[in-house]
């Protein structure tokens, strides 16, 4: 599976060390399903949408319009709504 590596890869590179030591600390499997749901986020997917990160839901914290002009904003954005959900 080098393609998922590539992914979770290049993800971890986007990341601030403090976010990247926190997700490094998850389980590898939950490393790779918040590097994908980036990739697809950042694709446009139009088919899964942004899910729980759609940035049209008031409620959600964390993530704005404008870390998805970023990558590296959504990916940091992204790991620190993991963190609000596990706290």
């Amino acid at each position: 599976m080098a393609a998922d590596e590539d992914v979770l890869a290049s993800f971890l590179d986007l990341l601030t060390p403090e976010n990247r030591a926190w997700l490094q600390s998850l389980p590898e499997a939950e490393q790779r399903d918040v590097a994908v749901r980036h990739l697809e986020a950042v694709q446009g997917d139009k088919e899964h949408g942004l899910g729980r990160y759609d940035t049209q839901d008031t409620d959600v914290s964390g993530v704005a319009v404008g870390d998805l002009q970023d990558p590296g904003h959504l990916a940091n954005a992204m790991v620190r709504q993991e963190q609000e959900r596990r706290s």
